[in-house]
């Protein structure tokens, strides 16, 4: 999308079909690089630190990325060539917003306040919640899925279940919106408390215990999973690791690239990202498993590939030597990537709304913070990560931030 977006830019300008595809490839082959390969070496991170889920992610992650990448220079550009040949005079695309002009460094106090509020708010659903947000592959306990056919009261049958020994049980119900009759019982227990019954599982007990007390849910087809402590301890530790070693390797790698401006203000709007879409996330009463840290990964993956084309913009529009503010620069870079951002997000959220809709209830949850990622994403790569670098250059020699002589010469690092 990127690629074709500076097609159009160019052919835009006033330039033939030829040479706009030469200079489209060419301005877009450095954002297209350095969004994708920061991406890469967080999946090779990740397959270092990671263990079980997380490292299968990883390893899904960095193919999906090297096939991309050459499919966007190498393939797209053949198509092109082929086009060309045989006579592409032209080539419309889509515009969501024609020359935006939005004053998106006006509301980033508004957008501070906004994101703070929401930020307090999913540590304090944290906090409430306690471990009571992980699910059982990370801090160990059992977890059976059962078909049903009428529901009982939740709170019922967690008061059954603890009356027979079964701690801490959690109950949720889950109902695929593809198929009417997909109706799931998901139990989850952290252990089994005094029962005790080695001819039967955990979750050959709930079912009979549940069959016999609720006779309307007529329980079937139990899908077990049983996690010890110490793995899953040693699941969340490695989880934790990983996540931490690839936002090391992000600021790394953006400060040689950018400098170390740009690559705190990706970190910064990466940890926002992450914290309200897992609080949003246990706030609809869902539980922290692998699938969902995986899904948490995505995300920092497609937020900071977002962030990366606006300071690639940023860093070009401040080459030009324009003689614009700092502020000026940076909300021009936004507006120019604009189009590129929301025909980006728009399409990979149709995808996912598509997978909540018909991709059954095993993937419900990661999709579900797929979602919500991609939407705080989107809105952190224009409203916090771009405004923060503003920021980080407020202090400007002898001139003021809005002063239209800017030279980028007299820019300090506060």
């Amino acid at each position: 999308v990127l690629i074709f977006e500076r097609i159009r830019e160019e052919s835009a300008a006033g330039k033939n079909i030829q040479t706009a595809v030469d200079a489209g490839y060419a301005k877009a082959l450095s954002a297209v690089i350095d969004a994708n390969l920061t991406t890469l070496f967080t999946g090779m991170i990740l397959y270092w630190a990671g263990t079980g889920a997380v490292k299968g992610f990883a390893v899904t992650l960095s193919i999906g990325i090297i096939t991309s990448l050459f499919t966007a220079l190498f393939v797209t550009r053949l198509l092109f060539d082929y086009l060309l040949r045989f006579g592409l005079k032209k080539l419309p695309m889509l515009m969501m917003l024609k020359n935006p002009r939005f004053d998106f460094l006006g509301y980033r106090n508004v957008a501070f306040l906004v994101s703070g509020v929401l930020i307090v708010g999913s540590l304090v659903v944290m906090g409430v919640k306690g471990t009571d947000m992980f699910g059982v592959d990370l801090v160990g306990g059992t977890v059976v899925v059962y078909n049903y056919q009428e529901a009982a009261p939740q709170q019922g049958i967690i008061d059954t279940l603890n009356k027979a020994g079964f701690t801490n049980p959690r109950i949720a119900y889950k109902v695929s919106a593809a198929a009417a009759d997909n109706h799931k019982l998901e139990v989850m227990v952290r252990n089994s408390g005094e029962i005790s019954d080695a001819r039967r599982t955990p979750g050959a007990q709930i079912q009979e215990l549940l069959n016999q007390t609720y006779p309307q849910l007529r329980l079937s087809g139990g899908q077990e999973t049983s996690v010890g402590g110490l793995i899953g301890a040693e699941f969340s530790k490695s989880a934790i690791l990983a996540l931490i070693a690839s936002m090391i390797g992000m600021i790394v790698y953006i400060s040689l690239r950018y400098e170390f401006a740009y690559a705190m203000a990706g970190i910064i709007a990466l940890i926002h990202d992450v914290i309200i879409a897992t609080g949003i996330f246990l706030l609809l009463d869902r539980q922290i498993s692998l699938a969902v840290i995986a899904a948490i990964l995505t995300t920092v993956g497609y937020s900071i590939n977002d962030t990366i084309v606006v300071f690639d913009r940023i860093r070009e529009d401040l080459r030009a030597k324009s003689g614009s503010s700092y502020q000026t620069i940076i909300n021009r870079s936004i507006n120019q990537t604009l189009n590129r951002t929301l025909l980006t997000s728009l399409t990979t959220l149709l995808v996912i709304v598509v997978l909540m809709i018909f991709g059954g209830i095993a993937i419900n949850d990661f999709v579900l913070l797929m979602f919500l990622g991609v939407v705080i994403g989107t809105y952190s790569s224009i409203f916090i990560a771009s405004p923060i670098v503003a920021l980080w250059h407020r202090k400007i020699v002898g001139i003021k931030e809005t002063d239209t002589n800017f030279d980028e010469s007299k820019v300090v690092e506060v």
